[in-house]
């Protein structure tokens, strides 16, 4: 178990854990450069009152949370949600909590900014405070990252970092803010709409596309946004951006610049089983056997 205090409390400000004396056994804590998570378990409790800090934090409740303050307003929320707490933005809980299971993600303000600038075209976002339900793919990168801090095996580092750029940005996507969609979603059911929708499945292929998020982003409801795609591109969504998945894989097989492994996660993949599965049944051969011409 990995307890620093100090660098989570660099991001995190004062911890409000009524028992974090004994850091070891109420929370587990995972630091890598402008990121930190705390993961807590049933010997955590939590203190109440507000605090704030000058890090975006990303708060994932494990157990249902019905007394979570922010700015002076109490909320419910449910078991595997997901809700955005902005810098200096006072939050807690309402009541004292003994034994509450969390995962609390802290990034830091300039990273959250660079790469909202780099996706939207400006670094001032602000999130909503609303719930949300978790996200498979936020879910499978959060994962990755606390293994890969584990375990520790060799180029841990590079992974880590990595891996903090596609959390970041995959909850920057996620989540609703104060930034303005880009140009190409707008919402009409055009030929030249469904092709935008294709090139924001081009750009955010690796960090998963949904069809409710595309049907969103087109502002359509969506069975008629896939029913307007496939009549116009002669297959769904889904069908479409697998496929593109898998042509981008064969350009990284034939480069051979990437492990498989490594293959499956770039193009959005949940695993290298995954991967190589639906490799195999798109293709009729395995990603190694494509790899070795056979």
């Amino acid at each position: 178990m990995s307890v620093d205090l100090h660098r989570v409390i660099d991001l995190t400000g004062a911890i409000p854990f009524d028992n974090i004396e004994d850091a070891k056994v109420v929370i587990e804590n995972f630091c890598c450069n402008n990121i930190a998570v705390i993961v807590t378990n049933k010997a955590t409790n939590i203190a109440h009152g507000t605090h704030h800090h000058d890090s975006y934090e990303f708060v994932i409740p494990y157990a249902k949370l019905p007394s979570a303050v922010i700015d002076n307003k109490v909320y419910d929320r449910r078991s595997n949600s997901l809700f955005a707490i902005n810098p200096m933005q006072e939050h807690g809980v309402s009541i004292n909590i003994k034994g509450f299971t969390l995962c609390g993600i802290h990034i830091g303000k300039s990273l959250i900014q660079e790469i909202s600038e780099e996706i939207y075209g400006s670094g001032n976002i602000v999130f909503s405070n609303d719930s949300n339900a978790l996200n498979h793919d936020i879910s499978m990168l959060i994962r990755l990252f606390l293994e890969e801090l584990r375990f520790k095996q060799t180029g841990y580092e590079f992974m880590t970092n990595n891996l903090s750029l596609l959390i970041a940005g995959n909850l920057i996507r996620q989540l609703r803010h104060n930034l303005p969609p880009r140009p190409h979603n707008v919402p009409k059911g055009t030929k030249e709409n469904i092709k935008k929708a294709i090139d924001y499945m081009n750009e955010n292929y690796a960090l998963g596309v949904s069809c409710t998020e595309l049907a969103q982003l087109m502002k359509m409801d969506q069975y008629s946004f896939i029913r307007s795609f496939k009549a116009q591109i002669g297959k769904t969504p889904y069908e479409y951006l697998l496929d593109m998945k898998i042509e981008k894989a064969k350009k990284m097989l034939n480069a051979n610049g990437y492990s498989i492994t490594e293959i499956s996660m770039i193009c959005g993949f949940s695993s290298h089983s995954h991967f190589t599965s639906t490799f195999k049944k798109k293709t009729g051969i395995s990603p190694t056997d494509y790899r070795l011409g056979l």
